[in-house]
């Protein structure tokens, strides 16, 4: 009976770390999901502001109104709004395991050499982020090692 108690704990520990990497998952895609649309909401704001700054602007073009310090007040806060979107769009993009191509400014993925859109040479800070994460090892990784040692000292 021993066996199968061993046997039965195993699996618990594997549907314990299998739960723990489920829980995980739906998180990221939670938090992932809140900051698009966070995003979406800064991207209508900002097309609010510039329908309304081209409002200003063509009243103080057609007639003799002076809308200058409303429109500066307008493109601070579409200054602003942009760059809280570019502040979401980082965290994604680094979430999605992207970065962005110093010269034209395009999401491409971490491991990319060259940009895919311009062809710009990228950092090498690829490299560092490899090493890290082949010392690294995700918790499931480590029970089921844990799990084959444990079912060889069984077998024995």
């Amino acid at each position: 009976m021993g066996k199968f108690d061993g046997i039965l704990d195993d699996v618990v520990v594997n549907a314990k770390a299998a739960a723990s990497v489920v829980s995980k998952k739906a998180t990221f895609v939670y938090d992932s999901s809140k900051q698009k649309l966070a995003a979406a909401e800064l991207r209508g704001e900002i097309n609010k502001k510039l329908k309304e700054l081209g409002a200003l602007t063509y009243k103080s073009q057609t007639s003799s109104a002076d809308c200058t310090a409303d429109i500066t007040r307008i493109v601070n806060e579409i200054t602003e709004l942009k760059e809280n979107l570019d502040t979401i769009n980082q965290n994604l993009a680094s979430a999605k395991n992207l970065k962005k191509c110093p010269q034209c400014e395009a999401n491409v993925p971490k491991n990319s050499l060259f940009c895919n859109i311009c062809g710009a040479k990228l950092e090498d800070e690829v490299l560092a982020d490899e090493d890290e994460n082949e010392t690294t090892e995700s918790p499931a990784q480590e029970v089921t090692e844990n799990v084959t040692e444990e079912d060889n000292s069984v077998v024995e």
